[in-house]
């Protein structure tokens, strides 16, 4: 699933291919990713205006429209972009935007759980949406990541991935984060201590960070990232990879180097 480091790579994707170019035509080929808007007024407002500037919010990205609100895509369980030339559209497109460029942005979407949706505001729309902070944002403090894990009494895998407390962290990323840290992913919240949450902090802004810059491909993250190794062996101290389920999620983790909490 797509999760802010993949959403961040598509927005820098949108930024490069897609920005300032006049919209000739947009066409909806699956109504059921939209929400709270329909194929005709999305025509109505992006048609001869242009995508001035993007914002991504955790796994959400905003695509201003020149004059007239944000375009927003969650792109579910397997969404992205795709710019492409002429009339064949590629595999699994759900929405389309044509350019007078002769290029259009393709919303591909191979199972259907991303949506769209057309909104006047930002802050509008997280709210609706229950998101925290973005896990990313400069403004998202250490001192509010200790605020916003104070009161939770939950595994700590669970805490990263709830997006009331901190949005962007999904299964994968708070993996590996964990793996980071050292933690096992069974940890409870109320476990941690002082030094611990301040680590936590700061590795899960480096662990998202690489991946950002590795453009989200696990062939070109760190040497000793998890995420390539998933289903192999460490790549720290060479053990095997276990798999457990957690609140009812998988999770991926080394039990040498991430030592199951004491009961």
């Amino acid at each position: 699933m797509p999760e802010l480091p993949d959403v961040e790579v598509f927005r820098q994707y949108m930024n490069k291919k897609a920005l300032h170019r006049t919209i000739k035509q947009v066409q909806i080929l699956e109504d059921t990713i939209l929400e709270g808007t329909t194929a005709k007024q999305l025509k109505s407002r992006l048609e001869g205006r242009a995508f001035d500037s993007t914002f991504r919010h955790g796994k959400h990205l905003f695509a201003k429209v020149t004059e007239n609100g944000w375009l927003v895509f969650h792109f579910g369980m397997t969404g992205r972009f795709d710019y492409f030339r002429g009339n064949k559209t590629p595999e699994h497109t759900r929405a389309v935007f044509s350019f007078t460029n002769g290029y259009s942005l393709a919303f591909l979407l191979q199972r259907k759980l991303g949506k769209l949706a057309l909104v006047d505001g930002k802050a509008e729309y997280r709210k609706k949406h229950g998101l925290g902070p973005d896990a990313m944002d400069k403004k998202f403090s250490l001192a509010d990541f200790r605020e916003a894990l104070k009161d939770t009494n939950s595994t700590i895998k669970s805490a990263l991935m709830n997006q009331e407390l901190m949005a962007g962290i999904g299964n994968i990323y708070s993996d590996e984060i964990l793996f980071q840290a050292r933690l096992h992913p069974k940890t409870n919240t109320k476990e941690l201590g002082v030094r611990q949450i301040d680590k936590l902090y700061q590795t899960t802004r480096e662990v998202l960070q690489a991946a950002i810059d590795s453009g989200a491909d696990p062939e070109k993250m760190p040497d000793n990232f998890l995420i390539p190794q998933r289903k192999k062996s460490c790549p720290v101290c060479g053990g095997d990879i276990k798999k457990i389920t957690v609140s009812g999620r998988s999770a991926y983790f080394c039990p040498n180097c991430q030592k199951k909490p004491s009961s």
